[in-house]
């Protein structure tokens, strides 16, 4: 629960606005640079034409701003996460990139629009102007290769190399355009500090985030058990080598890397399917849907792992005790509720709570048994499973379309808590469904594992 503070704005909220209005800030004071200190250039321009000029510095100072911010919210920053969660923060990182790139494509016609042409001079004085040209083939690069990754790369991890090379040779050809295409950045004086300053803290952050496995090092495992889990899944159950035990809140994921002969070590993020109130064992279900998750059938017991984490504000433990619950898993999707399931269970938590499990078959069912024993000690808990690819479905829907979602809910009260996890497409659908037949966007509680 968020600690409340005595006008009843909640900590998290004020943590919040406090760094949205910090990013504004900053966004805002590099945009009014041009006119604090004015280059040269612009004496010599009126009407449109300085117009259009001063435009396109304040819009290439703004997307500078932005492609800083990238590293942050792609970071895996603990002190963001608490605050906005690491889900959210990656979708922010997406969005902010169709951002950048609009505002880079924009910079060069303002600034060339003045001028008259379309095309740089092929002369040594402009080469300001070409690392710019670069900067900008580069973005679109970025862009294109993040929108289409799935279908450029095969491996999820070579795809993942190239974009943080191609982050930092961006974040490099930035500070040389700034620092030398215009003259107000040119002499010794705060604009010139203020670029020399994020250039400094830029690199800081990158060094602190790329130590993060020698600071997380202490959270090294073992594995101990390695069972199928229904059709095409594992379950991994891992055991601190030494204590303490790992600290997390049902519902939260973690980044892990297993190191295996078998199988890469690049980090990859999973929820934990156990629960914190069983301490001594972090387990994990992986289904083989990937290039990199088709090989856990190969890790062995006795193979180590590491884990950055936990992360996400995924959990039941965020809203308050007395308010009834709904979950909706697609296939994978269960683990988080699982973790939730086992606590509340443990807790004896004795508030409604309603389970809608999407699976294609029932073959890819499992921890059934378990399920089946919570409904002994959850006296206000209902499970409701439901395959897409079977005709025969017990009289239920087999997918969970507005009308199935509106039956099966109907004797959930709206005001209800809805925890949602599942393949993007179907979150997106659900979503959509849910708000359609009376639930409110802000009791949706989402995640989608694309990421």
């Amino acid at each position: 629960m968020t600690e409340k503070i005595p006008n009843g704005f909640s900590k998290r909220n004020l943590l919040a606005l406090t760094v949205v209005l910090s990013v504004f800030g900053c966004i805002g004071g590099a945009m009014s640079l041009p006119f604090l200190f004015e280059s040269p250039t612009m004496y010599y321009k009126f009407g449109v034409n300085k117009l259009l000029l001063r435009s396109a510095k304040m819009v290439g100072l703004a997307a500078a701003v932005l492609l800083l911010l990238q590293l942050p919210l792609a970071g895996r920053l603990k002190w963001l996460d608490r605050i906005f969660s690491l889900p959210g923060l990656y979708r922010l990182h997406r969005l902010n990139a169709y951002v950048i790139g609009v505002l880079v494509v924009s910079h060069p016609v303002l600034v060339l629009a003045p001028e008259g042409r379309w095309l740089l001079p092929f002369e040594l004085r402009y080469w300001p102007e070409w690392v710019g040209a670069a900067l900008l083939t580069m973005i679109i690069a970025q862009l294109a290769l993040g929108r289409w990754h799935g279908r450029i790369f095969r491996a999820y991890h070579n795809w993942r190399g190239i974009h943080l090379n191609l982050g930092i040779l961006i974040l490099i050809l930035l500070m040389v355009h700034i620092l030398f295409v215009s003259e107000t950045f040119e002499s010794v004086g705060p604009p010139r500090n203020l670029v020399f300053g994020a250039a400094i803290g830029s690199i800081v952050l990158w060094v602190w985030i790329r130590m993060s496995r020698l600071r997380w090092g202490e959270k090294r495992f073992l594995v101990t058990r390695v069972e199928m889990a229904g059709l095409n899944a594992y379950c991994i159950d891992l055991k601190p080598e030494r204590p303490p035990h790992f600290r997390y809140v049902p519902g939260q994921f973690a980044f892990i890397s297993l190191i295996s002969a078998h199988i890469s070590r690049e980090y990859h993020p999973f929820t934990i399917a156990s629960t914190p109130s069983r301490p001594g064992t972090v387990q994990l279900i992986i289904r083989c849907c990937g290039d990199w998750t088709h090989r856990i059938n190969t890790v062995q017991k006795g193979d180590r792992a590491f884990i950055q984490g936990p992360f996400g504000r995924f959990s039941h433990l965020m809203i308050p005790s007395w308010r009834e619950v709904i979950m909706i898993a697609g296939g994978i999707g269960i683990t988080p509720m699982m973790s939730m399931l086992q606590f509340m269970t443990d807790q004896g938590d004795s508030r409604p709570i309603t389970l809608i499990w999407s699976n294609r078959t029932r073959a890819h069912l499992f921890g059934v048994n378990e399920l089946t024993a919570m409904r002994e000690k959850l006296t206000s808990f209902h499970w409701v499973p439901i395959f897409t690819r079977e005709s025969e479905n017990d009289g239920r829907p087999g997918r969970l379309d507005r009308n199935a979602l509106e039956t099966l809910l109907s004797a959930c009260r709206r005001d209800a808590a809805i925890f949602l996890c599942g393949p993007p497409l179907m979150v997106k659908q659900v979503r959509k469904d849910l708000r359609r037949i009376g639930f409110a966007a802000k009791s949706i509680h989402f995640e989608a594992f694309n990421f």
